[in-house]
């Protein structure tokens, strides 16, 4: 396995992440891939597995490798790396988290030549804390690496105090999505009723990983807590996961089967979002929720818990909701006001598309990495301006 030199005048940017497997870090990955792909000849490189977008991503024209890191310390991973992005002349590598920055940046000993940025979606819950993973990045990492991003300003905090950064040393850049026509009426009418709900339904909804950090028992328990109160309430929870099976299991022992609909993994899930009355994130701890942004961005009301990133994007009660992370009583009072006064949720929505526009679009994020890269790469800025 082997990544051919590139015979493109193209700067050249890699990207490192995990896998490709659907979530919110690997969707960002390939948006950007593909959006950057006509200025950079972009690659991916997965340390773990390609993952389902890999297949797509490359017929798309990115070439995504893949190293198949063994469990624990693998310090086959950056001899691998080094070799890459040595025969691909590499200019820029772009590492998505921690994991597949600390593999990126022992790359730079075999090979030096590019610049390393990372950029950090979100972190573990909890959080472990080690000196000596702090030592390591203050002695060894941090000073292989060029730019340190954070994609919200929990995320900074959490990176000076788990991972021994300078506060200083990091930028925030908020994550963006990309803007999507509106679904008609008869569309979002027909995908409702596809799912099995009615008209008259109010539909609380999430997106994302099925994983035990969003809290998705929560979810289900507030819905319960007020089914015979709201009796046209429905639940729909689109994405697949660790957490699936628990998840249906409880649903069931609930008894919600028949009222909260689990789609697994959807590619049309920024469709079905769309169908919601509400979007609900429950998470113990976020970065920038990319499924967050795309509610907002839908002109869905959102109701969120008041951790990491979420207080940086929604505003308490002008565009959207903030409860107490684990308030299941909080969420079900949240749903309860939602389902009784419309008219507020919809102008809190108004408010949080606007905001969307203002401060999460896709551009404005790419605007931002784009001027880190060409920081890198003055030379390749200059040629890319005589071309243009």
């Amino acid at each position: 396995m082997s990544a051919s030199a590139s015979v493109s005048a193209l700067p050249r940017l890699a990207y490192v992440v995990h896998s490709l497997d659907p979530g919110g870090t690997e969707r960002l990955v390939v948006d950007m891939s593909l959006a950057f792909s006509e200025e950079f000849d972009v690659s991916v490189y997965c340390l773990d597995t390609p993952g389902a977008w890999a297949t797509d991503l490359r017929r798309q024209g990115v070439p995504v490798h893949c190293v198949w890191r063994q469990p624990g310390l693998d310090l086959s991973v950056p001899v691998q790396l080094a070799r890459h992005f040595r025969s691909a002349s590499i200019d820029v590598v772009h590492a998505h988290q921690c994991t597949p920055w600390f593999y990126a940046a022992l790359s730079r000993l075999g090979y030096s030549a590019p610049k390393l940025l990372l950029e950090e979606h979100g972190r573990f819950y909890p959080e472990t804390d080690s000196w000596l993973k702090r030592l390591v990045n203050r002695v060894v990492i941090g000073p292989l690496t060029h730019r340190f991003v954070a994609v919200s300003r929990d995320v900074r905090s959490r990176l000076v105090r788990f991972e021994g950064l300078s506060a200083q040393s990091i930028d925030v850049i908020y994550n963006g999505v990309q803007e999507q026509t509106a679904i008609s009426a008869s569309e979002r009418q027909r995908l409702r009723r596809e799912l099995g709900f009615e008209d008259s339904d109010f539909v609380i909804g999430t997106v994302g990983r099925l994983d035990p950090i969003k809290n998705l028992p929560m979810f289900l328990q507030a819905f319960a807590a007020q089914e015979n109160e709201v009796r046209q309430l429905k639940g729909l929870i689109v994405g697949d996961g660790p957490m699936a099976s628990k998840l249906a299991n409880l649903s069931a022992d609930l008894g919600l089967a028949d009222r909260v609909r689990m789609t697994g993994f959807r590619a049309d899930a920024r469709q079905l979002t769309a169908c919601m009355d509400m979007f609900v994130l429950c998470s113990f701890s976020e970065g920038t929720s990319m499924a967050l942004l795309e509610s907002m961005a839908a002109g869905v009301p959102v109701v969120v818990t008041d951790v990491g990133g979420n207080p940086e994007i929604v505003e308490d009660g002008i565009s959207g909701r903030l409860i107490p992370s684990g308030d299941i009583e909080a969420l079900t009072a949240a749903i309860r006001d939602a389902v009784g006064n419309a008219e507020n949720s919809t102008e809190m929505a108004l408010v949080g598309r606007r905001q969307y526009k203002e401060r999460f679009s896709f551009d404005a994020m790419l605007d931002s990495y784009r001027s880190i890269y060409y920081e890198f790469l003055p030379e390749a800025m200059n040629r890319q301006s005589r071309v243009s």
